[in-house]
């Protein structure tokens, strides 16, 4: 039996929780009327000149998408979702493979609330097949042409409009940390925050695309981030093609299982790169653990030698 390639949907929904506020390429902004009568001031900050950007509530095109986007045109539950969400188009010639979104509210005392959420298809740069079947389509990708909406806490169906899970929000309120995974609360909650806002600002911290290239301000470290997984995933694969050249293919995969049972490593909004390659380097090699009991160890370091030879684009900013 044929080992089939690791289906991109494995690597689909990696929700990297970040922290950081930025400003980059331009900025649009224009009036959202609060509930006291005053206006919040709504910023943008997309990268218009590689093709990729934000569509907000105030933009002119925001109506014509979201017609164009949702599937069903009599569910409602979109406008309460609105003021605190955006659409994200990519109208380039590259897929987009990996992005970071940053939102910020800015109180009237000065405070700001702030969150960044990051959706990414690391198999695209670890060199993975991409699948013929449709069941296991990119869920992340943004390919040529396409929109994706995005709200504070995640994105949004376009069959359903109801927010996508993908695990705890992270957020910044008064100098703390707090985790949300209730979308209604989250709803009510940034509803009233936004009420009570003067300016609320998206902008785009970082983008891969499908050949590897990286563009964005990067301040919260996404480019590193999404590096470090790819090399967690790629350094096992070539210390078993190693090891398969050199006989000593055991070893290798008694290292690999060794790392399966390291001591788990948390993610959160102050980890490093180095966490990211500690946390993935355990769950591929939990994995290639699994792999190996189903398929046994012949097949799999066929499989994993081949997947260490195929062709993958080089990371770069």
């Amino acid at each position: 039996m044929k080992i089939e390639a690791w289906p991109m949907k494995r690597y689909a929904a990696i929700v990297i929780s970040l922290l950081s506020v930025v400003g980059l390429v331009t900025g649009v902004v224009a009036g959202m009327r609060r509930a006291q009568g005053m206006e919040v001031r709504l910023n943008k900050r997309d990268l218009p000149r590689h093709g990729i950007h934000i569509i907000t509530s105030a933009d002119p095109l925001f109506e014509v998408t979201a017609a164009n986007y949702f599937k069903d045109k009599s569910n409602k539950s979109f406008e309460s979702l609105k003021p605190f969400s955006v659409f994200i188009k990519n109208s380039g010639n590259k897929s987009v493979v990996a992005y970071a979104l940053m939102w910020q509210i800015v109180k009237p005392d000065g405070r700001i609330l702030t969150n960044t959420n990051s959706y990414s298809e690391p198999g695209v740069l670890m060199g993975d097949l991409i699948p013929t079947d449709p069941r296991f389509k990119h869920t992340q990708t943004l390919e040529p042409d396409a929109v994706k909406c995005l709200s504070w806490s995640g994105p949004i169906n376009a069959e359903t409009q109801d927010r996508l899970g993908g695990g705890g929000v992270s957020q910044s309120k008064q100098g703390q940390t707090f985790q949300e995974t209730d979308s209604d609360m989250t709803r009510s909650e940034l509803s009233t925050e936004l009420s009570e806002a003067t300016d609320m600002t998206v902008s785009i911290d970082g983008v891969f695309f499908d050949d590897g290239t990286f563009i964005g301000p990067n301040v919260t470290g996404f480019f590193e981030r999404i590096q470090a997984i790819v090399n967690a995933k790629v350094d096992l694969l070539h210390d078993v093609a190693l090891a398969s050249e050199r006989g000593e293919v055991d070893r290798a995969l008694e290292s690999i299982s060794e790392k399966s049972l390291a001591e788990d490593v948390t993610i959160t909004t102050t980890s490093t790169p180095d966490d990211y390659y500690k946390y993935y380097g355990k769950l591929f090699a939990i994995e290639i653990s699994g792999m190996k009991a189903a398929y046994g160890k012949e097949r799999l370091v066929a499989h994993l030698v081949n997947s260490h030879n195929r062709a993958r684009p080089l990371l770069r900013k």
